[in-house]
């Protein structure tokens, strides 16, 4: 799974996940948000790139340089200081700064952390590991897309549709609402490789699934089929080709126009033959 710009695109479209992370309640995670710019920056000179750095609108706050962490680097704290004091020599030496580390397991972490234990212990280095993670009830929408990176294959497709049903609820923002259910979609996609873009779209009812290839697709043969051998076997064979898709029968039924308990009854058929 490609975690760097899964986890840059959550962190720039809801910047208050990440102070979540760090244990802030969630009013406090949004005002301090407010009050911070994320950015992705490449040093000058250096070719080291952060995978984002919070930077304070006003002064006194602390600079945040965070970077998330899916596979074993035992160099990973020397990297994320290279990559602070660099930016304090650029830019402000005196600038006060907390490095984050999320790591997608502690199994992940470097087991010699003494030459950087005093900054653990003050506070200028943390670590948090997102299967450790508690799931809290009702979180925040960008928490819980945290919590979606880290499922499992076989759970992350329900999981993502209850969280778009959320985007459409809660998000009245026409752009912001768009760019989350692409988040969405696009963690679905690296966890689901083996399916098209068109695939998990009718999956997850991201866009109206008439629109969508694997409809066009299963109607036009489902049409074919009927023209040929009947209006009846035809959408069975439609019902076939898209519950192969995995599109579920309450889809499907939206899409025929039929009863759901008429399409399960075809798919139970499909099943036994």
């Amino acid at each position: 799974m490609i975690t760097d710009p899964l986890f840059y695109r959550l962190f720039e479209t809801s910047p208050e996940t990440f102070f979540l992370l760090l244990g802030l309640s969630a009013d406090s995670a949004r005002e301090m948000a407010s009050r911070y710019q994320y950015q992705a920056i490449e040093f000058k000179e250096t070719s080291h790139r952060v995978d984002g750095v919070f930077l304070p609108k006003e002064p006194g706050l602390p600079l945040y340089f965070l970077e998330v962490q899916f596979y074993r680097l035992p160099t990973v704290f020397a990297d994320l200081l290279v990559k602070v004091y660099t930016y304090l020599k650029q830019h402000d030496p005196g600038q006060p700064f907390c490095g984050v580390v999320l790591f997608a397991s502690r199994s992940l972490e470097p087991t010699e952390l003494s030459p950087y234990q005093r900054l653990m212990e003050g506070g200028q280095i943390q670590r948090f590991y997102l299967d450790e993670m508690e799931e809290l009830a009702n979180a925040l929408l960008g928490l819980s897309i945290l919590y979606l990176i880290r499922q499992v294959e076989s759970h992350a497709p329900v999981t993502a549709r209850e969280l778009i049903a959320r985007v459409k609820t809660e998000i009245v923002d026409e752009s912001l609402r768009d760019d989350l259910i692409e988040l969405i979609e696009t963690v679905i996609i690296y966890k689901l490789p083996r399916l098209s873009r068109e695939e998990i779209q009718a999956m997850l009812q991201v866009h109206d699934i008439r629109e969508s290839r694997v409809y066009q697709e299963a109607k036009e043969e489902g049409l074919k089929e009927g023209r040929e051998e009947g209006r009846k076997e035809g959408i069975s064979i439609s019902i076939a080709k898209m519950a192969a898709k995995k599109i579920t029968a309450e889809e499907i039924a939206s899409i025929l126009e039929m009863d759901v308990e008429q399409v399960q009854q075809a798919m139970t058929n499909v099943d036994r033959n």
